[in-house]
């Protein structure tokens, strides 16, 4: 059997960090505090988990 390797979990962690930098903005603007705090921390969450998952 051979091993296949993809950057999926690349793609999908870098794209799930944007989510949270945005979620984080939202934070610093002050306009969805308690929003942007949520999207932050769960898609940051996210980040980290796709690139354990697709490792």
């Amino acid at each position: 059997m051979t091993e296949t390797t993809t950057d999926e979990g690349i793609g999908v962690g870098l794209v799930c960090g944007a989510i949270a930098t945005l979620g984080a903005l939202g934070v610093l603007t002050g306009v969805a505090v308690s929003t942007g705090f949520a999207v932050a921390v769960a898609f940051a969450a996210l980040s980290v988990a796709a690139f354990h998952a697709f490792a």
